[in-house]
């Protein structure tokens, strides 16, 4: 997710949201093969444009198609319930007008302000980003010179009063939405459209892919957009290795066999993962050696048992997909046993409520594991979720495998507020039971 964010970022701030492919993976030092798999990714395909060059001349380029636009009626007191756009301040968005100055502007100058935004955001799968980045996106999508906007004026009688001086493409819109219905509407790149690409450095690019990025923003910017966002596309790239599902890389030292053989697998047998260091799940402890501690002995009780039971794998399976919206395949059902947290709470009379916890990488398991039997205060909060659904939005796909790791844990608390998401300081509160790792299914949204 990293490399995605920083991409995002790098494209924000390039000459009219465009760099060279080249350019990105020297700066940002990510190859162009991980570049390449992240285009690939049906997650992110509205968010980039991969503009290749033309044959024997230019370079391959990346244009950013990530949209964020911004209700046109919300100064005016929208009244649209279900407004797909974002509520801010035109005043600090529209490109003429700069920054807001106004001290007592009545307007939402932040996007997660207000719970529509943040209501439209999670929609559309992007709370992973910065509050400062999608406030840029939002500029970038209101200016034509950072964005890709067609000229509505131009199909128009008497064509855009602006000739050579507009600052958008001139070209069928209806086209590029797929609702062109005039028969004589010749559809082709002329003279104005060649001076436009010339203007945004793309003269050397292939032409189609230029008009790719146009269809992927005005599509964005469709009322009805918001309604094919709510499940988050699983990516087609990822079927070809489905056979491959049980490949579990956890660090270059550790077999894949380490997790996935049929007996119980103790944390002590994995120690070379343990001891890497995890400062945003560690207690408040400060070692004077860069080398990790030993593990404390009510850590090395953590075992991990097979789901050995055929129809609980499938109704698990079953029970996933139904949750998180789509056909996913379970790769591994694990079920997580401490003794230490059973002798804990054996004789607590507080009821436990179920949560679920997201992990951005495999190797974040056993931090996570390791943090439950912590005494002392997290230094940065667990942050669990009451759905399922959420967990695995919040979840990154590891892009080598193309698996998903989801913990469920029990939460122990006497005054406990449920809320859909939960921020866990104190780790004696919570035990893990299950760990389910899976993949995209071939048959698509359930």
């Amino acid at each position: 997710m990293d490399d995605v964010i920083n991409l995002i970022n790098h494209l924000i701030n390039a000459k009219y949201s465009i760099d060279a492919l080249e350019s990105i993976s020297n700066q940002l030092n990510i190859s162009q093969e991980q570049i390449h798999r992240i285009l690939r990714a049906d997650r992110y395909k509205d968010y980039f444009q991969l503009i290749k060059k033309n044959p024997n001349q230019g370079t391959d380029k990346i244009a950013l198609t990530l949209d964020l636009f911004c209700c046109t009626h919300y100064a005016q007191l929208c009244k649209k319930q279900s407004c797909p756009f974002l509520h801010l301040c035109p005043y600090n968005i529209r490109p003429m007008h700069g920054k807001c100055t106004n001290k007592n502007c009545p307007y939402d100058h932040e996007v997660l302000k207000s719970a529509h935004n943040k209501k439209l955001i999670n929609t559309r799968g992007l709370s992973f980003l910065s509050d400062s980045i999608l406030l840029e996106l939002a500029r970038a999508s209101a200016d034509p010179n950072r964005s890709f906007w067609v000229c509505t004026d131009n199909g128009k009688k008497g064509g855009c009063p602006k000739k050579t001086c507009c600052d958008k493409l001139h070209y069928c819109y209806f086209s590029l939405i797929n609702a062109c219905t005039k028969t004589y509407c010749p559809h082709i790149i002329n003279e104005a459209c060649i001076a436009y690409f010339r203007h945004k450095d793309l003269s050397e690019q292939d032409q189609h892919d230029i008009l790719e990025a146009f269809k992927k923003v005005l599509k964005q910017r469709k009322p009805d957009f918001i309604n094919t966002v709510n499940i988050p596309p699983h990516p087609s790239w990822a079927l070809s290795i489905l056979s491959n599902e049980k490949s579990l890389p956890l660090n270059d030292n550790i077999s894949e066999s380490t997790i996935i053989n049929q007996e119980p697998t103790s944390l002590s047998a994995i120690r070379s993962i343990l001891s890497a260091t995890a400062p945003e799940f560690t207690a408040k402890t400060v070692y004077k050696s860069d080398i990790s501690p030993p593990l404390p002995d009510h850590e090395q009780d953590i075992l991990l048992t097979d789901t050995s039971d055929e129809s609980e794998c499938i109704e698990i399976e079953r029970y996933l997909t139904q949750e998180i919206g789509y056909s996913i395949r379970l790769s591994i059902s694990k079920t997580i046993i401490c003794e230490y947290k059973n002798a804990q709470y054996f004789d607590n009379q507080i009821e436990p409520v179920y949560y679920y916890c997201p992990t951005e990488n495999l190797k974040d398991t056993w931090k996570l594991l390791r943090c439950q039997n912590d005494q002392n205060q997290l230094i940065k909060p667990l942050i669990i979720y009451s759905n399922i659904r959420d967990a695995h939005e919040a979840t990154e796909l590891n892009i080598e495998t193309n698996q998903f790791c989801l913990l469920r844990l029990l939460v122990f608390q006497s005054n406990l507020i449920q809320e859909n998401c939960l921020e866990i300081y104190d780790p004696t509160t919570i035990c893990f039971d299950r760990m389910w790792i899976y993949v995209y299914s071939d048959e698509g949204t359930f």
